[in-house]
């Protein structure tokens, strides 16, 4: 009982074949699997750093050494084309900025270009309200706004850097505008006639444009947000608002009754015609009975003088005398001569 236990205490461990195995492969090829997953890893860097993507609604500049080289936009940027003259002296026209269209996958300088991207979507400005004063001197409160995108990265990093900078440089512009073309406004163009206040605004666009355009940003529509009537002002813009609107009902029903009294006057003048026709044609045609009738007449006297005789006096009997007359005649009158000769 003691010799066995001596035994299986003393009896070495058994060996693990798979695990000798895979522990003289790593002694053999471990330094080559080590490089080639370096080498892997540093590859995926090095492409990782090589390209970049540029998004359907993104921009991108990509600098070297702080020095812009690439400028890449939207196929439907047509920016630099549209302020070609305003743009002559500017670093994006002077050739040393490679100007590239279009989204997708794009290559650069690892490690040295550095590329940053920017939204081409619109951005919304909105003014504080300001008073403004018509042609007339009538004050009024209004708040603008205006929709603009960066257009040119370049221009836009360099002269602006910011969007803060880019809102404060909008407000410094947009406003002295607006104000410039309201000064020259009536009020009731102002406030009525949306015609007016458009292409009003139209002109004011054209020059904020010819400024902002240089600092990379184009602005794409600009309009009157709020207006609001200052106390003193209410009553008399309603009143004269009101006047407006009677005068343009007043015009409005006398056009009514002038077309009206045309359409009239032209069916009248054709009734009278058509009657005047009609009259014309029942005379032509009671002439042609008469005549017809006068010539039956005749052709009947001429077959029978006496007969025809006879019944024109029965004729003229049926017509002098009524139901239950009593006609007396004397010996001597023709018609009853007439009478008694075909009685007897």
């Amino acid at each position: 009982m003691q010799f066995n236990q001596f035994n299986q205490q003393s009896s070495p461990d058994p060996i693990n074949i798979n695990e000798v195995k895979a522990r003289q492969f790593i002694k053999k090829h471990g330094g080559r699997t080590v490089l080639i997953a370096i080498i892997a890893i540093l590859a995926l860097v090095l492409l990782s750093e090589s390209v970049f993507i540029v998004g359907e609604a993104e921009q991108a500049m990509v600098s070297r050494f702080g020095v812009i080289k690439r400028l890449i936009t939207n196929s439907d940027n047509d920016f630099h084309q549209r302020y070609a003259d305003q743009l002559k002296d500017e670093i994006t026209s002077s050739g040393d900025v490679k100007l590239q269209v279009g989204s997708g996958l794009h290559f650069k300088l690892p490690f040295i270009d550095k590329v940053e991207k920017y939204s081409s979507r619109l951005y919304t400005y909105i003014s504080d309200s300001e008073v403004v004063n018509t042609l007339e001197k009538k004050q009024y409160y209004i708040t603008t706004y205006a929709q603009w995108s960066i257009t040119d990265p370049a221009l836009f990093s360099l002269k602006l850097g910011s969007m803060t900078a880019a809102e404060n440089q909008l407000d410094n512009i947009i406003h002295p505008v607006i104000v410039q073309l309201i000064n020259r406004m009536l009020a009731d163009n102002f406030i009525s006639n949306k015609d007016a206040l458009n292409t009003a605004l139209q002109e004011g666009l054209t020059t904020i444009n010819q400024d902002m355009c240089v600092r990379g940003i184009e602005v794409k529509d600009i309009q009157i947000h709020r207006t609001i009537l200052p106390t003193g002002n209410i009553e008399s813009t309603y009143a004269r608002m009101q006047a407006d609107r009677a005068k343009e009902a007043q015009q409005l029903r006398s056009e009514g009754d002038e077309e009206y009294n045309k359409v009239v006057a032209a069916a009248d003048l054709e009734a009278r015609q058509i009657e005047a026709q009609a009259v014309s044609q029942a005379g032509a045609i009671r002439g042609e009975g008469e005549a017809s009738a006068a010539e039956i007449y005749a052709e009947a006297y001429s077959v029978d003088a006496d007969f025809y005789a006879f019944w024109r006096s029965l004729q003229a009997l049926e017509k002098a005398l009524g139901e239950n007359a009593t006609l007396v005649l004397d010996q001597t009158n023709p018609l009853f001569a007439d009478l008694m000769q075909f009685i007897k």
